[in-house]
């Protein structure tokens, strides 16, 4: 029933008093009541507590720890969630005797511990083990308490966190040290053990005595890779990086790294990655010296690739000579032949015009073949390249060349090239020989420069021409090229050409001078 404000008025002013003062009140339906100020205060304290209540009460719902409250009897008075799932109990285990449902072990560690605080008052902390009604051992934090120093009953309030995981990962991590420690005995390993959490660094004595850099000098992991070569710095900190972003358990690889005599090492890191739920806290491992071992590995491989290319020298050699016995074959057998043949055509009776021209044909044709067999003959014979004789055979091609076309050639040359190997020497030849030959046939060019030198510790040709060029991205290889090509890469050289149509060709071929073998093979 709504009141009249107009009736309210005497009412309240007849209640008299600050204290008991009445204030109109509307109740959920609408009604208007009377209440004083204290009667407003319990009932905003009262809405409040609720508050709180609520709160409280989602906390020890959603808690993952086990919380309970027992008297000075031994009464569970209260127990959350989490207490009751683990021991499958109900409600209806309040206001009992914890012995009469809880495991012997856990009552009688309960209980002692129970009675240790309310006989001290004071709070106690301690680890317990503890087993479910499934048979799971776990192990608690136990945090115990005076929940309420009131006259009357004295209650104890506990706190039981699960840290098996943690417990199980530190004696992982123990076993691991002691194992690290007896391996540091016995090992010429360097160990090092990263704290991903606290970022510092240990390192054992073989690791100190291996970089030079004792305890003094050491800081973080930043200090250790500053001190990595920095063509390699940028590879260990990808692999550290994906080994984390990818979970992975182990990795490895090498790289130079400045000790404190102020050398660069060669060393062989590996490491193994140790998470906690899911997160990388702790990284261990060894590492190497390897330099030894890496210059032995190059020592034996440019040996293998010296052997390799006098083996390979040698060959040349010998498809060398057999090019000059076949060459010198053709010039001095069947070059005698043809030449016999035409002898014996001139010696003929034509008996009509028709057989005098078969005749004039076959002496023409012969005299042909008897040129192009000399022309052969003469580019199959190796030249004496090994008494300094370099310069002075490239000339003579140059000359003959001179003397059968309109095409003019100039050779510049210093005086280091008679000192190379004669292996490279014919190398050489031959690539002019060549690319001289590719500019005949093909590029119609009047002017060449050839420019032959030893410089900045490498061999350097290159050949020149003006003639009518070729798209240069249609031919990778062919036009004589890749013989070239091949040649140069034998010595781990290189050989390149730049051409375009119109704007004639330019050949350049570098070789490493220590290929070149600067003596007599």
């Amino acid at each position: 029933m709504k009141l009249n404000r107009k009736k309210l008025k005497p009412i309240i002013a007849s209640a008299g008093g600050q204290g008991n003062q009445y204030l109109p009140v509307p109740d959920e339906e609408g009604n208007i009541l009377l209440a004083n100020a204290e009667a407003l205060r319990l009932k905003k304290v009262s809405a409040e507590s609720k508050q709180k209540l609520n709160i409280f009460r989602a906390f020890m719902k959603n808690t993952p720890n086990m919380i309970w409250v027992a008297d000075e009897e031994s009464n569970l008075v209260y127990a959350n969630h989490m207490f009751l799932k683990y021991f499958r109990l109900d409600k209806t285990a309040l206001n009992k005797k914890i012995t009469g449902f809880l495991p012997l072990a856990v009552t009688d560690a309960l209980y002692k511990k129970h009675l240790e605080v309310l006989q001290t008052g004071l709070p106690l902390e301690t680890v317990e083990e503890a087993r479910s009604a499934d048979g799971t051992l776990t192990i608690f934090r136990l945090n115990l308490f005076l929940a309420d120093d009131t006259p009357g009953k004295k209650l104890v309030a506990g706190i039981a966190t699960d840290i098996s995981e943690k417990k199980k990962i530190e004696k992982n991590l123990d076993l691991a040290w002691k194992r690290i420690t007896q391996l540091n005995n016995i090992t010429s390993d360097a160990i090092w053990e990263w704290d991903m959490l606290s970022g510092g660094v240990t390192r054992n004595q073989k690791m100190m005595e291996l970089t030079g850099y004792f305890p003094e000098n050491e800081k973080g992991l930043s200090w250790w890779l500053s001190l990595i070569h920095s063509e390699d710095r940028d590879l260990l900190t990808e692999i550290l990086k994906e080994v984390t972003d990818k979970n992975l358990q182990s990795w490895q690889t090498e790289y130079r790294f400045l000790c404190a005599d102020g050398e660069y090492r060669n060393m062989h890191d590996r490491g193994f990655v140790i998470y906690e739920n899911g997160m990388p806290v702790k990284m261990i491992g060894s590492l190497q010296d390897v330099t030894d071992e890496k210059l032995m590995q190059n020592l034996l491989l440019e040996e293998r690739m010296r052997q390799y290319r006098i083996i390979s020298e040698n060959t040349m050699r010998v498809q060398e000579q057999e090019r000059t016995r076949f060459g010198r074959e053709l010039h001095d057998n069947v070059n005698q032949i043809l030449s016999t043949i035409q002898l014996f055509v001139g010696m003929l009776t034509p008996a009509n015009d028709d057989e005098k021209d078969i005749k004039q044909k076959t002496i023409e044709y012969t005299r042909l073949a008897i040129e192009e067999i000399r022309k052969l003959s003469r580019e199959m014979i190796t030249p004496q390249l090994d008494r300094g004789m370099l310069a002075e055979n490239i000339r003579k091609i140059i000359v003959d060349i001179e003397l059968s076309t309109d095409l003019k050639i100039k050779f510049t040359h210093d005086h280091e090239i008679e000192l190379l190997s004669p292996g490279m020497k014919t190398t050489l030849f031959r690539m002019i020989q060549e690319q001289l030959k590719n500019i005949l046939k093909y590029s119609k060019a009047t002017r060449v420069e050839i420019f032959l030198q030893c410089n900045n510790n490498k061999v350097q040709l290159i050949v020149k021409d003006n003639g009518v060029g070729f798209d240069n991205k249609k031919i990778v290889s062919g036009v004589g090229l890749s013989g070239i090509r091949d040649r140069a890469k034998f010595y781990n050289g290189t050989a390149e050409i730049q051409s375009a149509t119109g704007e004639g060709c330019l050949l350049e071929v570098n070789i490493p001078f220590k290929e070149t073998f600067k003596k007599a093979v």
